[in-house]
């Protein structure tokens, strides 16, 4: 825990940033040189907080694992000099940001916030368009920012997602952000409110789960299609995902079919489905995203062989 009694505050920099769409020097940070100029104009995050900038990723480009876990290992890196941090990030991959980082930062005794503003392409800033002008401006963005750090000097202790005026639990959210949805623990006002349950802040040592396992088959089935191709994209996979935009339906004759495809050790993990009598060697994940399933398995995966554990890890 940091011991001055000023508190401080890590950002870390995937994308996100963008204060004003005119995109002047200072508006965004699409490059570590961008770091210093955007902390001056967002000056008044000095009243609250010392801050310091990490760039990890200008988010530009894919946002995915990689980059998620950098941003994890720093911090990692940072957790004893600071008492919070505030992760500025893409809106277009946010969500899936918060559920990864929720699982890779175990045992967190210090918020971790995210926050950001959609990527403007350079058509949207040279004309100075956006779907979502409210955000971009530079009021709203400025002060979404400044929330940010309020919350990350607050006492709790999870990952948490800021947006318009609420505060998501992280491992909950479902985006697109546009119509996000999740567990709403707090407000922000005329100061931070928090409401329901959330974990406090607290001093054990930060714990990095193990990396993300993507050797996952990912399979969508459609009633009529022919399964036969399920052998040859599961080869040299740790487990098969299936799901089918037709519901629990199809997905019924579906998971037995599948069962005599693969070989018997590999997991199939099957989402949204709802019948009770499932194959050995079939589990089920449901009650989330698409998205947010898939992160949890190659997570699952990356922390065990044991079926055993799978299966626990995943329920």
């Amino acid at each position: 825990m940091a011991t001055q009694s000023r508190k401080s505050v890590a950002l870390l920099f995937l994308g996100g940033a963008t204060i004003d769409e005119r995109d002047r020097l200072g508006d965004s940070v699409s490059k570590p040189a961008h770091v210093k100029p955007w902390l001056r104009q967002m000056s008044e995050m000095d009243i609250i907080a010392e801050t310091q900038g990490v760039y990890v990723a200008s988010g530009v480009t894919t946002i995915g694992l990689a980059e998620w876990q950098e941003t994890a290992d720093a911090i990692k890196e940072l957790y004893d000099d600071v008492d919070g941090f505030v992760v500025i990030h893409q809106l277009e991959t946010l969500p899936a940001a918060a559920v990864a980082l929720s699982l890779l930062l175990q045992k967190l005794g210090k918020p971790v916030v995210l926050c950001g503003s959609p990527l403007l392409s350079g058509i949207e800033r040279a004309n100075h368009q956006s779907k979502q002008k409210s955000t971009t401006s530079e009021f709203g963005a400025k002060a979404s920012f400044i929330n940010a750090v309020q919350v990350a000097v607050s006492d709790i202790a999870e990952v948490v997602v800021v947006y318009g005026s609420h505060i998501y639990r992280g491992r909950s959210i479902v985006g697109p952000m546009a119509q996000v949805s999740g567990d709403v623990i707090g407000k922000i006002d005329f100061g931070i409110r928090f409401f329901g349950e959330h974990e406090k802040r607290h001093d054990r040592a930060l714990k990095l789960s193990a990396p993300f396992d993507q050797r996952l088959a990912m399979i969508e089935y459609l009633p009529g299609v022919d399964m036969s191709h399920a052998f040859t994209i599961s080869r040299g996979t740790r487990a098969v995902f299936v799901s089918s935009p037709e519901g629990q339906g199809a997905l019924t004759s579906a998971v037995t079919k599948l069962r005599q495809l693969v070989p018997t050790s590999l997991p199939i993990i099957v989402y949204q489905h709802h019948h009770a009598n499932v194959p050995s060697g079939v589990f089920v994940i449901d009650g989330t995203s698409r998205a947010t399933a898939v992160l949890r398995v190659m997570w699952a995966l990356g922390q065990t062989d044991d079926p055993k554990k799978l299966q626990k890890l995943l329920s």
